[in-house]
């Protein structure tokens, strides 16, 4: 059952996500042909909207995932479509799972559209040369490998933004067990639970630190000479918390679920 729930919920953000997939690359293209064209102010000037409509495709890309899995998460679950929803023969913990995991594909589906859309707009040896050289420096001057660097800085990125949509999940359950005022309290308790996310994170990493002496000087010095050792350990241990975390919460959230809905 949770498959038949999952094709829903992924035929949903399709539909609603295609137009900012499309677009995204459809700019990316003109953008590479009108650069590539011969100059003048007339195909500099278009070239330009072009570079700001990609843009603004590859934003709206990235806000509505996150905003459309909440719209999603919520009509489905207490608004009118949760009507019939909840007269499925399914479990409470199916209905999150389906969310979860469609939220899960969809984050890392637009990932992939908004690095396509870039390479396509802009990629040409001189500069990826350039990007790679850049990189490189940082790295060098580190002591860090750079797919190493990379590889960390997309998972922790990828991680921290889908910590915030799961945080808006537990925020909708909580506040729509409110009387009144539910977007708001949905809101304001979604906002909490990041907060507090984001302090046990912290609060962990410095607990480690007690242990690691060269972490807790992360929390000591205001220099940006630090212990390269040190800042991979970090690195990989804020990953690893996240995704602690993201599990946990996500038993939370059925948790809450399990209780009751309180259905519009």
């Amino acid at each position: 059952m949770l498959n038949k729930l999952l094709k829903y919920d992924l035929k949903y953000m399709i539909k609603n996500m295609a137009i900012f997939y499309i677009l995204s690359i459809f700019f990316a293209i003109t953008t590479r042909i009108l650069f590539n064209m011969e100059q003048s102010v007339i195909i500099n000037i278009i070239g330009q909207i072009s570079v700001g409509c990609m843009f603004a495709m590859i934003i709206n890309t990235l806000i509505n995932t996150i905003m459309r899995s909440w719209v999603r998460f919520r009509d489905s679950l207490y608004k009118d479509e949760s009507y019939l929803t909840h007269t499925l023969p399914v479990t409470k913990n199916d209905l999150y799972n389906s969310k979860f995991i469609q939220t899960l594909i969809f984050f890392f589906i637009s990932f992939i559209v908004i690095l396509i859309s870039l390479f396509i707009a802009y990629y040409s040896k001189e500069n990826w040369l350039a990007i790679t050289n850049y990189v490189k420096t940082i790295t060098t001057g580190l002591n860090m490998s750079t797919s190493f660097f990379i590889t960390m800085a997309i998972i922790i990125i990828f991680l921290e933004v889908f910590n915030a949509i799961q945080c808006g999940f537990l925020g909708i359950i909580l506040g729509n067990k409110m009387n009144n005022g539910k977007i708001g309290y949905s809101v304001l308790f979604g906002f909490i639970t990041y907060l507090v996310a984001q302090s046990l994170i912290l609060g962990l990493v410095f607990v480690y630190g007690l242990f690691d002496s060269s972490i807790m000087e992360l929390f000591k010095t205001a220099t940006i000479n630090i212990d390269v050792e040190a800042f991979k350990v970090l690195a990989i241990l804020s990953s690893l918390l996240y995704i602690m975390i993201i599990f946990i919460m996500s038993i939370l959230c059925k948790k809450e679920l399990n209780k009751g809905v309180n259905v519009e």
